[in-house]
């Protein structure tokens, strides 16, 4: 059976929209895609080592509820995605010294990740 190749963006770094990218990226390699997570300027947020997740205004119970539930952290669930092979790629971003990656990642023009996409099984974005 082919491989699937899977591409998932990260356009924000509220706590809301952190969570449906790694969790796509953990479900797709976890069957056993190969998985490109990337990063927007906004969603490189959540690859700094010093990320706080904070959820957008009127959400702030969620956090709570994350909380009470024991989900793992937008970091724990980072991490289960680079243990199960997923890639990590910054876009169109120079990075500069006010980032500590807390996993390495590569940076890509926006043109390399859209031929990705193209070429991609599933090619999302949240």
């Amino acid at each position: 059976m082919e491989k699937k190749k899977v591409v998932v963006m990260a356009l924000h770094d509220e706590l809301e929209s952190a969570y449906p990218p790694l969790n796509v990226a953990v479900g797709a390699a976890s069957s056993g895609a190969d998985v490109i997570l990337a990063f927007s300027r906004r969603g490189v947020n959540i690859l700094d080592k010093r990320y706080v997740s904070v959820p957008s205004e009127d959400l702030e119970y969620l956090s709570n509820a994350l909380n009470d539930f024991g989900v793992a952290s937008v970091h724990d669930l980072l991490g289960i995605a680079v243990e199960m092979g997923a890639q990590l790629y910054v876009v169109d971003m120079d990075v500069n010294n006010h980032f500590e990656f807390i996993h390495p990642a590569e940076q890509v023009p926006i043109k390399w990740l859209l031929n990705e996409a193209a070429s991609a099984d599933l090619f999302m974005h949240f």
